[in-house]
């Protein structure tokens, strides 16, 4: 390898006569001939990218096949073919996300119409925000409900109880999770709760707390080191503090 070739194949790479394959297999043959000929820089920002977008590694690597020749004054012709294949993958890839969250919804939908009915405000704004990755699990059985009673040594209030008898746990990126087997005992500043899941309501992992004893949802500020009172049971938990949070976001 030397000057003249790689000035050839960077003309190559800067003006869109690359592929994603014959750049990615012509780089991995010629990449210890490359180190010596350019500087750590400049090999970093030519080396391809790993990503899962196919574009996206040769056109990371065109930029820095322009800067190298603009610094040794070779004239070139820049292509726009690499970031036009790239915003075509990128708006292929968005539509499929779309469907996908498409499907999720109308399968809630479908999967969990008492929980609709129950707790309306709240599941119309879970609808809006579902994504691929969130989940919403089956409704739970009285028994397993009462093995987890028995397990934390802990009598769930009447409305958790309601709330799990339609999903056993619900887990949604946007920083809302209720989980019955999930859920642990913790002691914060010497009184015991029950943690019933996570509401990034202040900080992401703000946990959401019942106390023996009460339908009262407490919430735990981690950062400020701090147990709130947040509201007066699960309804109100579900319709209007976190039906709230998810229409925000």
């Amino acid at each position: 390898m030397n000057k003249e070739t790689l000035t050839a194949k960077l003309l190559d790479l800067a003006e869109g006569r690359e592929t994603p394959e014959s750049w990615r297999g012509w780089w991995d043959k010629h990449e210890p001939e490359l180190e010596p000929l350019l500087n750590r820089g400049e090999f970093l920002k030519l080396k391809p990218c790993q990503h899962g977008f196919q574009w996206v590694p040769v056109l990371t690597s065109q930029k820095g096949a322009i800067a190298i020749l603009e610094k040794s004054g070779t004239a070139f012709e820049a292509s726009n073919l690499y970031q036009e294949r790239y915003l075509a993958e990128l708006d292929a890839f968005c539509e499929e996300q779309k469907r996908v969250q498409r499907e999720k919804q109308k399968e809630f939908k479908a999967n969990h119409p008492e929980l609709f009915c129950r707790y309306p405000k709240f599941s119309k704004a879970l609808s809006k925000v579902l994504d691929p990755s969130d989940a919403i699990k089956l409704a739970a059985t009285e028994e397993q409900i009462a093995d987890q009673e028995r397990v934390l040594n802990f009598t769930l209030p009447a409305q958790a109880r309601k709330f799990f008898l339609l999903t056993a746990g619900i887990h949604v990126s946007t920083g809302v999770i209720l989980s019955l087997s999930g859920m642990f005992d913790l002691t914060i500043h010497g009184e015991r709760y029950c943690v019933l899941g996570e509401f990034w309501k202040e900080a992401d992992g703000d946990q959401l707390l019942l106390h023996p004893g009460e339908e009262t949802i407490w919430y735990y500020a981690h950062e400020q080191d701090k147990v709130k009172r947040l509201c007066d049971d699960m309804t109100e938990l579900l319709e209007k503090k976190l039906a709230r949070y998810l229409n925000e976001h």
